[in-house]
């Protein structure tokens, strides 16, 4: 009786986390296979569902194609459309081949119409082929963090080993709404002459959650046989946006409704530190000056659970000294938050000022001062 009693115990232990997991996805009654809400300035993950599942992620993938392009592009360059980028199947931006576009035509073809076509052509620009522009894909996925994704193509279309999880592709999102450019193209509903001037065709957003949802800003839908229907959707709120990732939904727009429903109700935000708060100051070697001061860039609001007020705990990390030269608001240290000894958020924190590395003329200045002294 007494080793019975113990294995019921033993079951219930294992099974207490369970039914917490179960319960959140009951309360939401999601649709899908994995979704994950995230808070952009903190980078929180506020909730998740199989957020680390490996899945395929359908046109979602045009989010990293979209902010290599503008990181590595210049929208004004005009783009010939080659027969590859005019012929590739699935969803299209109209583009025929010959066309002569430019780069910021083909990010709204490409973020609006879910242009497959565009996709291709942007590949083809920036890095001469598709092969060569999916490694920059991959490469910018690891500078983000996001480590469990791969990519095989610009557009999506269902590839073996084209995978991301909803975390990531929620880390993904955040980097690429901080972007103003990438986040205008994103927010737009209907375009027919950007920057550029008058584009050659007109695009509308097939993005539905932009119509939907108040304070929706972005950003992209999916669909594939493989995937089934996805969706990315940023929401503005008070302090930032909420990031919202849904993968192969029967519902995807209820489910991101449901998920912005559930952050909101749910977490509170709190003030973290004032804009150009200084953090610490920090020795520096080999500068015209001796010290540089590291400080927060703007407001930063953390969102916790009521309940987590008195678990906050925030650590620092810096290095003991500096180089010259240093630029002002260059990263130089990050505070972290944990709640439990689980880290919950990383702020960066820049240099308040610019600091050139001494000349030969500092540096005999500084032997006449010493022996001015002496």
């Amino acid at each position: 009786m007494k080793r019975i009693l113990i294995i019921i115990l033993t079951l219930i232990s294992f099974l207490i986390p369970c039914f917490k997991v179960l319960g959140n996805s009951k309360e939401l009654n999601l649709n899908c296979v994995s979704a994950t809400i995230l808070d952009q300035e903190s980078g929180r993950i506020l909730y998740s569902k199989n957020g680390n599942k490996i899945l395929p992620m359908a046109s979602t993938t045009k989010i990293m194609t979209a902010i290599v392009a503008i990181e590595r592009g210049n929208i004004k360059d005009v783009v010939t459309i080659s027969t590859k980028a005019a012929s590739v199947p699935g969803s299209s931006a109209g583009l025929k081949a010959g066309d002569k576009v430019t780069l910021e035509e083909l990010l709204y073809g490409l973020m609006l119409k879910s242009g497959n076509d565009a996709a291709v052509a942007i590949a083809e620009h920036i890095a001469g082929n598709v092969q060569n522009f999916v490694k920059l894909m991959n490469n910018k996925a690891i500078e983000i963090g996001a480590l469990n994704t791969s990519f095989i193509t610009p557009h999506g279309l269902d590839a073996d080993d084209h995978f991301t999880t909803a975390n990531d592709l929620a880390k993904i999102t955040a980097y690429a709404m901080k972007n103003e450019l990438f986040a205008k193209i994103v927010a737009t509903k209907e375009i027919s002459s950007g920057i550029t001037g008058p584009f050659k065709y007109s695009y509308n957003n097939i993005n539905k959650f932009l119509f939907r949802v108040d304070n929706s800003d972005g950003v992209k839908t999916g669909y594939t046989g493989n995937a089934g229907k996805c969706l990315v959707a940023s929401v503005r709120h008070k302090f930032g946006r909420y990031i919202c990732v849904v993968l192969n939904s029967a519902d995807r727009w209820k489910d991101a409704e449901k998920l912005v429903q559930f952050a909101s109700q749910n977490y509170v935000f709190i003030k973290a530190f004032d804009k150009n708060e200084v953090v610490k100051s920090i020795p520096l070697y080999g500068g015209t000056e001796k010290n540089i001061f590291a400080q927060t860039k703007s407001e930063l609001y953390l969102p916790i659970l009521p309940e987590e007020k008195d678990k906050i705990k925030v650590e620092l990390f810096t290095p003991s000294v500096l180089f010259a030269p240093i630029s002002k608001n260059e990263i130089v240290g990050n505070v972290v938050v944990k709640i439990n000894d689980t880290i919950i958020a990383k702020y960066p924190l820049v240099s308040d000022r610019d600091i050139r590395r001494k000349n030969f003329i500092d540096k005999i200045k500084d032997v006449f001062l010493r022996a001015v002294k002496k």
